[in-house]
C-alpha cells in the first residue's frame, strides 16, 4: 500500500515539519496556541519519521530514493535518500525530536510576552527539517546546502535570548567555528569533484590519487571534528549549548553534533574506504583526549548546563574511540574486531542521544523552577521537585555508564572491541590502545564523580538560595517529555539486543559483516563476543540480583529490628542552634582535588575577599576560584589578534573606496581564475 512505504512516510514527516514552521509564522500574535499547534504537529511529524526508519531498517533491504525537486541546472536535483545509515539517524532524531516536542509545550510558556515565541518555533521546525535533510541528502551539493542552512538556523536559535552579553558571544563563536569547518568540507567536495566529475558519492572513489585521498581525510576531520566539538575544535560548544534554551540545547547536543558522526561514516567510511591504519589512530587519539579533557573540564564546572556540554565533548570522545579502532580494525583486515568497535560506536551514538537529551531537559526544568545555572543556588531540589529529580538519577547514572541503564552497554562493548583488537605481532598499535582502555577508564571514573557532584549539590541537602527553597514541579509535558527518554534509557539497558538489531543493519551496510550472530545471547542473555572468556555480562540477571538483595535486606532488617523502638536525633551542629545551606560542601569544594590534579591544565587562581576587621569573625568572606582555557587562551585567542589585527591593516588597501580599485581587483581575479582553467583544468 502507498501509505505505508518509506517515501511516503518520510516526505510527509517533512511536510508536516514544513507546515508546523508555517503554523508559527500564521499564529505570531496568538503565542499559546502558536506554541500547542507546532508542538502538537511536530509531535505527529516524528512519529511519520520514527516510522520511515524503522519501515528502511527492519523491511526494506535497498535504498530509498525520493526526488523533491528536478532542476535543468546540473547538480541542484534535490534528491532525497535513505540507506540503513540514513535511516538510523533519522530514527535517532526523530526520538528525540518527538520528546523534545512534548516537552517544550510547558516549557515555552516562561518565554510568552518576553519573546518571539512564533520565531522560535519557525527556526525550531526549519531546524528539524535541515537536520532531516543532512541525513537524507543524495548527493554532496545537496549535503553541503542544507548544511550550511542547519548552521545558519541554530545560530539563530544559539542566540535567541539575543540581549544577554553571554548569548551574543557565545552565538558570534558558534557560527565563526562552524564556517570554519564548513570551510574544510568545502575544499573536500571540490577535491571530490575534482578527481571523479562527480558529487555524487555513491560513485566509487577509486579515481582518487592516495595522497589526494590522504588530504580529503584530513578535511572530513577536521570539518565534521569541528561540528561534533572534539577537541581541540571543542570551544564553542560549552558556550552555545549552555546560552541556547534547553530544548535547543537538547537537540543540539542529543542529535546536531551527531551529524558530524553521520559525516564522518558517509563520507570516510563509505566513499573514501577505510585502507591506511593511520586514520583510524588519529582519530583514536583525538578521542581519548576528547573524553578525557572533555569529563575533566566538566568535573570542575559549577553553570549546570556548561557541565553537561562539556560532558558531551567526553561522550563524542568515546563515539571516536569506538571508530578510531573500527578504521584500525578494519585497515588491518580484522574484520570482525572492526564490525564490533563500529557497533559499539553506533550504540553509544543513540544511548548518548537518549540520555543526554534527558539530562538538558532536566537541566531546563531545575532552570524553569529555581531561575539560575548555578549549582551554588540549588540545593534541596529532591523535596520541591521529586519527579524530576527521578529523571534526572536516571539520565545520571546513564552518563556514568551505571548498570542496567544504556550507558554501560555501549562502554562495555566498546571496551570488548579494544581487547579484541589486541593482537600478537603489531606492539605499537597495541601499546596505543592499552592506552586507549587507560583514557576509557580514566573518563568513566570521571564522569561518575562528576553526576555525582551534579546531582548531589543540586538535589540533595538544603536549598542554597530563596529561589530553591520555593521551587516547584514543572508543567506535566516538561515531566513527560524528559521521562520517556529516561525511561528509553533504563529499557535500552535492560534489553540491549532491540538496539542492536536495529545497529546490525547499518554494520552490514557499512562493513559487510553482521556481528549480531557472533554475539551469543537471547533477551535475558547478552553476549560473550569474539570468543573471549569471562566477559559476559546479562543486565536482566543483573537487576533482578539487585532487587533479590534490596528485598531480603528490608526483610532481614524487619525481622531482626522490626520490634526494637526507632529512635530519632538531630545531626551534631557543632553547638550551632541549627545546620545552615553555608554549611554544606560546595560546587567548588567538591572540584577542588581534581584541579589540583590537573592544576598544569586549568591554571586555577583563587580570590578572598573579606568585609570588616581583618580578625576571627568578619563580617562577610567571599572566596572564588576561576580557571583559564588552554586552548583559548594559547590557541585560539592569538589567533583571534592576528586575524583581527591584520584586517585593520588590509581594510585601508582593500576598502579604499576607489571605483578602479575594484575594477582592477575583479581584473586580477579574472586573469587568475583563467590562468588556472588553463593550466590546471
Amino acid at each position: 500500500m502507498t501509505f505505508l512505504t518509506a517515501e511516503f512516510l518520510l516526505s510527509t514527516s517533512i511536510i508536516l515539519y514544513m507546515i508546523a514552521a508555517l503554523a508559527a509564522l500564521v499564529l505570531l500574535k496568538n503565542q499559546k496556541l502558536c506554541a500547542l499547534l507546532s508542538s502538537l504537529i511536530c509531535i505527529v511529524a516524528s512519529l511519520f519519521g520514527l516510522a520511515a526508519a524503522f519501515k528502511q531498517l527492519l523491511f526494506e533491504n535497498t535504498t530509498m530514493a525520493l526526488r523533491l525537486w528536478q532542476s535543468n541546472i546540473p547538480f541542484l536535483d534535490v534528491i532525497l535518500s535513505m540507506d540503513a545509515l540514513s535511516a538510523f539517524f533519522v530514527l535517532c532524531l526523530s526520538i528525540l525530536t518527538l520528546c523534545v516536542s512534548i516537552y517544550s509545550i510547558g516549557y515555552m510558556k516562561h518565554y510568552y510576552g518576553i519573546r518571539n515565541v512564533g520565531l522560535f518555533y519557525f527556526l525550531y521546525a526549519g531546524f528539524i527539517v535541515s537536520m532531516f535533510l543532512v541525513f537524507t541528502a543524495g548527493n554532496a551539493v545537496i549535503f553541503f546546502v542544507v548544511w550550511e542552512i542547519m548552521a545558519v538556523v541554530s545560530y539563530f536559535l544559539v542566540s535567541f535570548e539575543s540581549d544577554e552579553p553571554e548569548t551574543q558571544r557565545a552565538g558570534i563563536l558558534y557560527i565563526v567555528m562552524t564556517h570554519i569547518g564548513t570551510a574544510f568540507l568545502l575544499i573536500a567536495f571540490m577535491l571530490m569533484f575534482r578527481y571523479t566529475g562527480s558529487f555524487d558519492f555513491s560513485i566509487s572513489s577509486s579515481a582518487l590519487p592516495e595522497n589526494i585521498r590522504d588530504i580529503m581525510f584530513v578535511l572530513f576531520l577536521v570539518g565534521f571534528g569541528t561540528k561534533a566539538g572534539i577537541i581541540p575544535f571543542h570551544i564553542w560548544l560549552p558556550y552555545a549549548h549552555p546560552a541556547a534554551p534547553s530544548n535547543i540545547s537538547a537537540l543540539m547536543s542529543g542529535i546536531m553534533i551527531k551529524t558530524a558522526i553521520y559525516g564522518l561514516l558517509r563520507f570516510v567510511f563509505i566513499y573514501l574506504g577505510v585502507e591506511t591504519t593511520w586514520w583510524g589512530i588519529a582519530i583514536l587519539v583525538i578521542g581519548m583526549v576528547s573524553a578525557v579533557l572533555g569529563v575533566a573540564y566538566a568535573y570542575i564546572e559549577q553553570n549546570i548546563k556548561r557541565m553537561l556540554a562539556y560532558s558531551s565533548i567526553e561522550n563524542m570522545g568515546i563515539i571516536f574511540i569506538g571508530i578510531g579502532v573500527s578504521f584500525m580494525a578494519f585497515s588491518e583486515g580484522l574484520e570482525l574486531v572492526g564490525a564490533l568497535a563500529l557497533t559499539a560506536a553506533l550504540l553509544h551514538t543513540v544511548n548518548h542521544t537518549l540520555f543526554k537529551g534527558s539530562l538538558f531537559l532536566c537541566a531546563g526544568s531545575v532552570h524553569y523552577a529555581v531561575h539560575s545555572k548555578n549549582m551554588e543556588d540549588m540545593g534541596g531540589l529532591i523535596k520541591r521537585m521529586p519527579i524530576t529529580a527521578l529523571f534526572f538519577l536516571g539520565g545520571a547514572l546513564s552518563v556514568s555508564a551505571m548498570v542496567p541503564f544504556n550507558g554501560f552497554i555501549s562502554e562495555w562493548l566498546t571496551y570488548q572491541s579494544i581487547f579484541a583488537g589486541i593482537i600478537p605481532g603489531q606492539a605499537a598499535e597495541n601499546i596505543l590502545l592499552v592506552f586507549a582502555v587507560a583514557a576509557l577508564a580514566l573518563s568513566g571514573a570521571l564522569a561518575a564523580a562528576c553526576f555525582i557532584k551534579l546531582f548531589g549539590i543540586s538535589f540533595l541537602g538544603l536549598a542554597r538560595s530563596e529561589q530553591a527553597a520555593s521551587a516547584n514541579e514543572v508543567p506535566l509535558s516538561m515531566s513527560l517529555g524528559s521521562g520517556i527518554l529516561t525511561a528509553l534509557c533504563l529499557l535500552s539497558g535492560i534489553f540491549p539486543l532491540y538496539a542492536l538489531g536495529l545497529i546490525n543493519r547499518v554494520v552490514l551496510q557499512l562493513a559487510n559483516r553482521p556481528i549480531l550472530d557472533q554475539l551469543q545471547g537471547n533477551i535475558f542473555f547478552l553476549y560473550s563476543p569474539l570468543e573471549i572468556h569471562g566477559n559476559a555480562i546479562s543486565p536482566q540477571i543483573i537487576v533482578l540480583t539487585l532487587v533479590i538483595i534490596a528485598a531480603g535486606a528490608l526483610f532481614i532488617e524487619r525481622i531482626i529490628f522490626g520490634k526494637e523502638k526507632r529512635r530519632e536525633f538531630g545531626t551534631w551542629d557543632c553547638g550551632y542552634e541549627a545546620l545552615n545551606p553555608r554549611m554544606q560542601y560546595s560546587a567548588a569544594a567538591f572540584s577542588k582535588p581534581i584541579r589540583v590534579v590537573f592544576k598544569m591544565m586549568f591554571r586555577s587562581s583563587r580570590d578572598l575577599k573579606i568585609k570588616g576587621p581583618l580578625t576571627y569573625h568578619p563580617d562577610a568572606m567571599e572566596y572564588s576560584v576561576t580557571t583559564e582555557s588552554l586552548f583559548e587562551k594559547y590557541v585560539y585567542d592569538p589567533v583571534s589578534r592576528m586575524v583581527t589585527a591584520f584586517s585593520r591593516k588590509a581594510k585601508f588597501m582593500i576598502q579604499t573606496g576607489s571605483v578602479h580599485t575594484y575594477l582592477l581587483y575583479i581584473f586580477i581575479t579574472t586573469l587568475i581564475l583563467m590562468f588556472y582553467n588553463r593550466v590546471i583544468g
